[in-house]
C-alpha cells in the first residue's frame, strides 16, 4: 500500500510555501533598485552614442540624461543633484571624453536591514557628428 502512495506531506508543503514567500519577497524588494539600474544603463548609454556627443558640455549632457530619465520615470534626482553626481573626463592621450556616473543606492529589505546598490559608470562619449 505505501509503495503506491505519492506526493508530498502537508507540513512539507507548508515549508515549501514559506520558502517561496521568503524568496518572492526579496525579490520583490529587490526588483525596483535593479530595474532602476537598467534604466539609468540606457539612459547614459543613449546619451553617450548621440552623434556629437563629445562636443558637447556637461550641462547639455546632465539635462539630455534628465529628459531620458522622464521618459524612463526614473525620479530619484533632481538636475542639480544629478549634476553633481555625473562627471565628464578627458581621457589622456584620446580627444574623445568620457562620461562617469558613480553612486549608491540604497532600499530597504527588512526592519533596519538595507540592500546597497553600488553603481559605477563609465562610458566613451560619441565624437562623429553624424
Amino acid at each position: 500500500m505505501k509503495r503506491e502512495q505519492r506526493g508530498i506531506t502537508l507540513s512539507g508543503l507548508i515549508y515549501t510555501c514559506i520558502i517561496l514567500g521568503f524568496i518572492a519577497l526579496v525579490v520583490m524588494k529587490l526588483f525596483p533598485l535593479y530595474n532602476e539600474k537598467m534604466k539609468v544603463d540606457f539612459a547614459l548609454e543613449k546619451i553617450a552614442t548621440a552623434p556629437g556627443a563629445n562636443n558637447k558640455s556637461k550641462m547639455e549632457l546632465v539635462k539630455g540624461v534628465m529628459r531620458q530619465f522622464e521618459v524612463s520615470d526614473v525620479d530619484r534626482w533632481s538636475t542639480p543633484e544629478f549634476a553633481k553626481l555625473l562627471k565628464v573626463e578627458k581621457q589622456k592621450g584620446k580627444k574623445v571624453k568620457k562620461l562617469v556616473l558613480d553612486y549608491e543606492i540604497r532600499g530597504p529589505l527588512f526592519g533596519e536591514l538595507d540592500v546597497v546598490l553600488k553603481y559605477a559608470n563609465a562610458l566613451e562619449l560619441n565624437a562623429s557628428g553624424g
